[in-house]
């Protein structure tokens, strides 16, 4: 049971390794070099494909020692389920920037149009920063319960599994 329970908590770890690497660490790294543009790119693609590892997982299992387990399943769902949270964030951020370009498009003034991108990108950011951390939260508190061999909450798995 303890194999289970380690098993069911990776996907909550796995999605706070995302968040750290792709979302904090490699645009603190972009930041202080001169190809941001190429490390951003590399940081959303390696986040796209994590969540698409995530995806593939709740599908399927972790471990194959626990094939079809209720808890792992579960939790992998979770993950996922959080994870959209993520995806929502990028689109929110993607659409300010969107919408910022064309406002910045209109200006005859070039150095207007980097000020409003810049304006722009910044506010575009604050959405996801905050989506960011509050997936750390719930990460941190459900790879715990995962640990504790607990169902998530509202888990359909969970229901079904009470009731036996």
């Amino acid at each position: 049971m303890e194999k289970e329970d380690r098993c069911a908590a990776y996907p909550h770890e796995f999605l706070m390794m995302n968040l750290s690497v792709f979302h904090l660490l490699v645009p603190l790294v972009a930041l202080s070099s001169d190809y941001i543009k190429g490390i951003l790119i590399a940081s959303l693609s390696g986040s796209i494909l994590t969540l698409l590892w995530i995806v593939k997982k709740a599908r399927v299992t972790c471990c194959k020692a626990s094939t079809e387990r209720p808890l792992v399943k579960a939790h992998w769902q979770q993950a996922w389920k959080r994870s959209q949270f993520l995806l929502i964030g990028y689109a929110i951020s993607a659409s300010i920037l969107l919408i910022g370009w064309f406002f910045a498009s209109s200006q005859s003034d070039p150095n207007m149009f980097d000020i409003l991108l810049a304006v722009f990108s910044w506010i575009a950011a604050i959405p996801l920063i905050f989506i960011i951390f509050g997936l750390f939260v719930l990460s941190t508190v459900s790879s715990a319960r995962a640990k504790r061999g607990e169902f998530p909450k509202k888990s359909a798995l969970a229901l079904g599994s009470e009731t036996d």
